[in-house]
């Protein structure tokens, strides 16, 4: 008896024939201009057969409603679904499941403050990225169901500047686009950015405390995973003033007498620590190569060489997270890794914004620092290409353009050549200066294309809103 065995597809051949999909319909558009072209273009031929004409709107109807679904929907779950939570060869996730903690930079909602917009062009420049977010904070929580979320600061962009009343409507906002699926279940840290409070001498304390009233505490240390989570107030510590940057001080004091044997020390700074001109941060870097410093108003690329140097030398962690700059960065102190997460907006300057996954796995819960494997593992997880969606919108706009405005231009002209002959000459003026008739055509055509993309995008947006 012969057995018959049915070959499984790859992963890989799957997605190479789901990318050959998406990529088919985006050309088609450009088939489409392809053929009507050849037509204009040979007359001769064109009148050998009589031709039926037909118009593209129904075609261009189903290719707007691929596309919208594909740009807005699913290349943001397709990006996510790429990446997964990291483990260590050495681990035994069998017997303990490892602590999954999301990472996330500098959110940096945007407001008034951010590029001097009024009206509607402010409106456009908020609801644009907020919906970016809104939608990759969705897929996170559902993708990865994370046990834990940070976020390490610039939550609001013009933060610092806002009056209370401002600062209370972007709050809500902030809390609408990042409304918790598992609040009691999934825990959120944050940390305080440049953008929130000021930078080192210019804190603004108004700022400060009323940031400190709703997230808590700016320098603390929580324990996830047998791992101590310690949040550092760097910002402050850059400053001279004792009453704000006193609760960091006195944080880096208890960490440096404790003589047990502390489980493994993670820091969380916003601003990166220093190190020397033109480190490269890696590959996974997207703009420059290296984070070098720099100051200006409110703002330092780095924190100083021997404030880097006592917090390293107080702490004594086994890795740092830093934030600030928006793109990827990585670079070793010594042994100790410092990962600055990518921003999670597409409007702070990267093409692809990200957020870091961090798996952390210490089974043995007796707070020691001696193991003989690596107790965390984190990976980079890149975000769509805004631009690049919009731009695709772009192209596939003008191809519809084009290819109604000349099947409705080849209609009238074939309609004209099966006049009787003494009324051709005739028509053919008539039809070469663009008739109502004509443009009752394109406008009816592009109209109802434009009905049907209108309520597939507005769709695509209600279904993360609710």
């Amino acid at each position: 008896m012969q057995q018959s065995s049915q070959t499984q597809p790859s992963t890989s051949s799957i997605a190479r024939s789901c990318a050959n999909n998406i990529l088919a319909i985006f050309l088609f558009p450009f088939h489409v201009i392809s053929k009507i072209t050849q037509k204009l273009l040979n007359p001769a031929k064109r009148n050998q057969r009589r031709i039926h004409s037909r118009s593209p709107a129904f075609t261009f109807k189903i290719i707007w409603t691929f596309a919208l679904l594909i740009g807005e929907v699913f290349i943001f779950s397709y990006s996510m679904q790429k990446c997964s939570w990291p483990e260590h060869e050495s681990w035994n996730t069998t017997a303990t499941e490892p602590v999954h903690v999301a990472i996330i930079a500098d959110p940096q909602i945007i407001d008034d403050y951010s590029y001097g917009r009024t009206g509607i062009l402010q409106k456009i420049s908020e609801i644009y990225p907020d919906m970016y977010m809104r939608k990759n904070w969705i897929n996170l929580q559902h993708i990865f169901d994370p046990d834990a979320i940070i976020f390490l600061g610039d939550l609001m962009d013009g933060g610092r500047e806002l009056d209370d009343n401002k600062w209370d409507e972007e709050l809500h906002r902030f809390r609408h686009l990042f409304i918790p699926e598992k609040p009691i279940k999934t825990p959120t840290f944050y940390l305080a950015g440049n953008h929130d409070i000021g930078f080192g001498e210019h804190i603004i304390p108004e700022a400060f405390y009323r940031f400190r009233k709703v997230f808590g505490a700016f320098s603390y240390m929580t324990k996830l995973g047998n791992h101590s989570i310690i949040a550092l107030d760097t910002i402050a510590l850059s400053g001279s003033n004792n009453n704000l940057k006193k609760d960091a001080k006195k944080l880096m004091q208890r960490l440096n007498n404790d003589t047990t044997n502390s489980f493994p020390r993670i820091l969380l700074t916003h601003v990166p620590l220093h190190r020397p001109p033109n480190t490269d941060c890696g590959p996974l870097r997207q703009k420059g190569h290296s984070i070098n410093q720099g100051a200006g108003h409110q703002y330092q690329n780095l924190i100083v060489e021997s404030l880097s140097n006592d917090i390293i030398d107080n702490i004594k962690p086994s890795l740092i997270l830093s934030g600030d700059d928006h793109d990827y960065c990585e670079i070793l102190h010594g042994e100790i890794p410092e990962i600055t997460v990518n921003t999670f907006s597409f409007a702070m300057g990267v093409n692809r914004p990200g957020f870091l996954l961090l798996s952390l796995y210490n089974p043995s819960n007796d707070n020691s620092t001696e193991t003989n494997f690596t107790t965390f593992a984190y990976s980079q997880c890149l975000l769509p290409n805004q631009i690049r969606i919009y731009i695709w919108y772009i192209i596939l706009f003008i191809a519809t353009i084009f290819c109604i405005f000349s099947q409705a231009f080849l209609k009238l002209r074939r309609n004209s050549e099966m006049l009787p002959i003494w009324h051709r000459y005739h028509q053919k003026r008539k039809w070469t200066i663009f008739t109502s008739q004509y443009w009752k055509m394109i406008a009816k055509e592009v109209g109802d294309i434009a009905l049907i993309a209108f309520i597939i995008y507005l769709g695509c947006w209600i279904w993360f809103l609710i």
